[in-house]
């Protein structure tokens, strides 16, 4: 089975109905599938099956009709945020060779491109290949490409279908960057099982509550900085489901929102890009366990484990999961990698505990790792750019918590370089989301008796200085 297989059913026994709306284009079903034929024909005439394209993503349909084009063609779809600097840009695609590289300012292009091609009848049927890529820093900053299969996505839909009350009448609100795996897979889950799509090509939170208000039904995929934003626009009072992921949101606020919202019911699940779903949470288990990740999600096992050893209800230890829906491995040198037990359980090095009633609880995020704004940042990958600044002796990065962003990156360094210096050079180098809130200069770093920087100290210097 093709992730593509049931929107080519639609295209049959509802041709006419909604599939995609943008703010300047609507396609129905029929319209969508000879779409997205067109898009295989176009990537099949420069490549052949198991070939990489880079997209620079934007929220336009040509992004979708190259993503479902990639898959019916059998190349692996492997989507760039926009806000990329150009260095880290180079670094990942010379780490992917990607065949066809579209930049963002392409796409419109391309999409006139693909109308002109000549439908493609040829629909890679076999779910073990492999279909999309993405980066994760790794703990060494340095990114890493990790790869998955369709089959990994079928399964992570039959989760999704079997764990939330979903109809697929529902109106799939795409309002983040699709070049995130969350908003990228709800736009996916939708034409799946057949949920028309609203793809805003922005988040403007006015814009979203207007038009979440609009609509009969809906399901909203966020992260905790929309919900955050949309706390100053109009209440929402329409049906809907928000699917909340991405970051730790408390749980003071999880119920402010409810409060808020009733009408629209949160729907949260822990998980990561090399897991997928781990667990989900419900409108009852906020009320139950507000400060649990939920239960494991359909089809996955959740064990604590230390020393090789599972660890009893209530143990603090390292999350391993075995699911149906793990990723394939990391692409190392052409190779693909991927160290898991020999029981199938594997850890990206989460820690935390399962209580007596089966509820998972996190208590960190793969050691160091920051998220900040839905995002996965990594400490040493800011460190490595700070160190390059000339008159920077030193450089160790930590965060506080922030209501807002979920992490706010805080770093300090040591050397002569003034602030202004520093914050000027990494610019040129980080994206955004990456780049330092706070610089804070001292004398020294705090290490440990190993001489490596002692973290847990650091971050508490940060919340006393900021906090």
């Amino acid at each position: 089975m093709n992730i593509t297989s049931t929107q080519s059913l639609r295209a049959q026994s509802c041709p006419e109905h909604i599939c995609l709306q943008t703010s300047n284009q609507t396609f129905n079903h029929q319209e969508w599938e000879e779409i997205t034929r067109r898009a295989a024909g176009w990537l099949l005439s420069h490549g052949q099956p198991g070939d990489t394209v880079a997209v620079i993503a934007q929220n336009r349909w040509e992004t979708l009709a190259l993503f479902c084009g990639a898959v019916r063609a059998g190349f692996v779809f492997m989507p760039l945020d926009p806000r990329m600097t150009e260095l880290e840009r180079k670094e990942r695609l010379q780490q992917a060779a990607p065949v066809l590289t579209v930049q963002a300012e392409q796409l419109e292009e391309a999409g006139n491109k693909i109308r002109k091609t000549k439908p493609s009848f040829y629909c890679s049927e076999n779910a073990d290949v492999l279909f999309y890529a993405g980066f994760t820093s790794g703990s060494s900053g340095t990114p890493k490409q990790f790869v998955r299969n369709q089959q990994s996505w079928l399964k992570s839909f039959e989760a999704g279908m079997a764990d939330f009350p979903l109809t697929g009448q529902e109106t799939a609100v795409i309002a983040g960057p699709i070049h995130h795996s969350l908003f990228l897979y709800g736009a996916a889950f939708a034409l799946f099982c057949g949920q028309p799509i609203r793809l805003l090509d922005k988040f403007r939170p006015d814009q979203v509550a207007h038009l979440l208000n609009t609509l009969d039904s809906f399901v909203f995929y966020a992260v905790p900085t929309m919900l955050e934003a949309l706390e100053s626009s109009a209440p929402l009072t329409s049906k809907g489901l928000v699917f909340l992921s991405g970051a730790g949101w408390t749980a003071e606020r999880k119920q402010q929102w409810i409060d808020r919202c009733p009408s629209a019911p949160l729907y949260e699940f822990y998980g990561a890009s090399e897991l997928s779903f781990v667990s989900y949470m419900t409108p009852d288990d906020y009320s139950m366990r507000p400060a649990s990740s939920g239960k494991p999600s359909t089809g996955v096992t959740v064990e604590i484990r230390s020393g090789g050893k599972s660890l009893p209800a209530g143990q603090i230890g390292t999350i391993y999961v075995k699911s149906p829906m793990l990723f394939s491995g990391y692409m190392q040198a052409g190779r693909l990698e991927l160290d898991i037990e020999a029981d199938g359980f594997y850890t990206v090095g989460d820690a935390g505990y399962i209580d007596q009633d089966g509820f998972l609880y996190i208590a960190g995020r793969e050691q160091f790792m920051m998220i900040t704004g839905g995002v996965n940042v990594y400490p040493e990958e800011i460190e490595r750019i700070v160190l390059q600044c000339p008159a920077v002796k030193e450089a160790a990065v930590t965060s506080i918590q922030d209501p807002y962003l979920g992490d706010r990156v805080v770093c300090f360094y040591s050397g002569q370089a003034d602030r202004r210096a520093v914050r000027f050079f990494t610019k040129q180098f980080l994206s955004v989301q990456k780049r330092p809130r706070h610089w804070i200069q001292v004398e020294k770093l705090p290490l440990t008796t190993n001489g490596k920087i002692d973290r847990k100290a650091l971050q508490k210097l940060a919340k006393e200085m900021l906090q």
